[in-house]
């Protein structure tokens, strides 16, 4: 995954103050507050929300080698991931009953190249509560589109997550959302893809919920983007965004 290094870059900054004179005697213990893990996978990386217990962001190249492989998805199931502390895992039980697909972020049918990445696919690390009509209809559209347009441009990168957007009310404005099981799942608001080719990136910001329309509806901005999710997407300068 050469090309992740020179095109996005990623930061995500946690500051932790304490404003208190401690005295240590004999300590034998270490305070390391930690959050926010990086998995690095086959396919694709991800960051995990340890409070929302869902991605955080994933990112993934795509090329039609890799596209053109078909690992047979038999037997492969959802599962809860091991490499998260265990207080901040979701669980199969948190989506049991709740009207919510078990929404990928990086899609199954982007990482057929061998069974063992896409069986990483099925983690719970990836998966978000995801409206029906969403995860069936436009994100599904939007997630073979891209696999189209690998064919076509050859190697890309896809940017994934979730988003929660504010709305008003009464003259003011309110970030609320709802969560599933007993671990409390975040449901996002929304979901944004981002599409690098060689030439150019472009967005996508799609409600998470029951939406239709064409892809080029749910184009968003770029630098709006980077400003409500938190993530910096581009380290390198000179890429070209644009709106498709």
């Amino acid at each position: 995954m050469g090309i992740l290094k020179k095109s996005f870059g990623f930061s995500v900054g946690v500051a932790v103050g304490i404003a208190s004179a401690v005295t240590y005697h004999n300590w034998d213990k270490e305070l390391h507050p930690t959050s926010f893990p990086i998995l690095e996978r086959k396919g694709f990386t991800l960051a995990y929300d340890t409070r929302g217990k869902i991605p955080f962001w994933t990112h993934e190249r795509l090329t039609a080698e890799s596209l053109a492989k078909k690992a047979d998805r038999q037997e492969v199931s959802f599962y809860e991931e091991r490499d998260i502390y265990a207080p901040h895992r979701s669980r199969l039980k948190d989506y049991s009953k709740s009207g919510f697909d078990r929404g990928h972020l990086v899609p199954a049918g982007n990482q057929t190249f061998s069974k063992e990445g896409l069986k990483e696919t099925f983690s719970l690390s990836n998966i978000c509560p995801q409206h029906p009509q969403c995860n069936r209809g436009v994100w599904k559209k939007l997630e073979e589109s891209i696999r189209r347009l690998v064919v076509q441009e050859g190697a890309l990168e896809v940017v994934s997550g979730p988003l929660f957007l504010s709305h008003e009310e009464n003259g003011k404005r309110y970030v609320t959302y709802q969560v599933i099981g007993e671990n409390e799942v975040a449901v996002p608001t929304h979901f944004f893809k981002v599409v690098q080719t060689a030439r150019q990136a472009w967005a996508y910001v799609i409600p998470n919920a029951p939406v239709s329309g064409e892809l080029e509806t749910f184009l968003f901005p770029l630098d709006q983007l980077e400003k409500i999710s938190g993530i910096q997407l581009f380290s390198n300068p000179h890429v070209v965004h644009v709106v498709r």
